[in-house]
């Protein structure tokens, strides 16, 4: 790791030290090796400020986050080129996920963030269900074709699963708010500015269910309902917006540049009106054969996957003992 990092890693902090080495260690199994890992603690009295200690590469911090967005806090710090978010508890599962990012990044100038695909996890660390599975056959429109795909289904990134450009995060994220909304918000700035997403299909982070995530946090409050709501109609009324040549939509590129490329109205439109031949077959189809079909495939992407993934961090782990 050098003085000038490529990447900064960015992972809120409070009371998980029972995941923090899983995820330091995650990190640290990657092939590139030129990032910084900041962790922003929120006080933790669990025994997280130990481990910490134990690990002299890291940058942290630890202190009473009140109302602040650690995440911003962690931006704040950042010397990094490229910026990744991933929280204790999640991780990585593609030991060449920041090389995969850094090469995409560096060599196209268009490309603002580049994602993969999340692997679901239980508290006990037990892999089962892959997210979008469906995506290593039928991947969605990528780069200047996600507009379409995004306004169709709102889909947002997952945190721990991209990598991007440290000046779109500044240009994107908003200045107050839950790191729930705040996510959201980022998706809907980039998105609407008319950044470019890649996505690489490869199951690059787990994303770990349990009882102290923050998303129970904000759950509870009631800002993850409020904020899903506010979100998903904005992204409708600037859908409805384009749709009536209110606004038009242009395209950037990793700079801020606008691009010569203009949103087709058209392709948009057809891909929104489904076809009487494939509303005819969903209606002939039980939606349980559907789900389980999908099952099925989720546990046989996950049986393929899981062995592989526990070794490499098995062996790691060894390693470093």
């Amino acid at each position: 790791m050098s003085e000038k990092p490529k990447i900064s890693i960015i992972t809120p902090s409070k009371n998980t030290g029972r995941f923090v080495r899983e995820t330091i260690e995650s990190i640290r199994a990657q092939t590139y090796e030129n990032w910084e890992h900041i962790v922003i603690d929120g006080v933790s009295t669990d025994g997280t400020l130990d481990i910490l200690r134990k690990y002299p590469h890291l940058r942290w911090i630890s202190e009473e986050d009140g109302k602040d967005d650690p995440f911003k806090k962690g931006f704040a710090m950042a010397r990094g080129e490229y910026v990744m978010f991933c929280a204790f508890s999640d991780g990585y599962l593609d030991k060449n996920w920041f090389k995969k990012c850094v090469e995409v990044l560096d060599s196209q100038r268009e490309i603002s963030l580049v994602w993969g695909i999340d692997q679901n996890m239980l508290e006990n660390g037990t892999l089962y269900s892959i997210d979008c599975n469906s995506w290593f056959e039928n991947p969605p429109p990528d780069e200047k074709d996600y507009i379409y795909h995004w306004l169709k289904t709102c889909k947002l990134f997952h945190e721990r699963d991209f990598c991007v450009r440290k000046n779109i995060v500044n240009e994107c994220y908003p200045s107050s708010g839950s790191w729930t909304s705040g996510f959201r918000t980022f998706a809907y700035n980039f998105n609407t500015l008319g950044y470019l997403p890649h996505l690489i299909q490869t199951v690059a982070a787990y994303g770990r269910q349990h009882r102290d995530a923050l998303s129970r946090k904000d759950a509870i409050n009631g800002d993850e309902e409020r904020s899903g709501r506010k979100y998903y109609s904005d992204v409708k009324k600037y859908g409805e917006k384009i749709v009536k040549g209110e606004i038009e939509h242009r395209y950037r590129d990793g700079s801020g540049n606008i691009l010569p490329d203009k949103f087709n109205l058209k392709e948009f439109l057809e891909l929104n009106n489904e076809s009487k031949f494939d509303k005819v077959i969903k209606g002939l189809i039980p939606p349980i054969f559907i789900w389980f079909k999908n099952k099925l495939l989720a546990r046989y992407r996950v049986y393929k996957n899981m062995k592989k993934i526990r070794e490499d961090l098995t062996n790691h782990m060894k390693g470093v003992k």
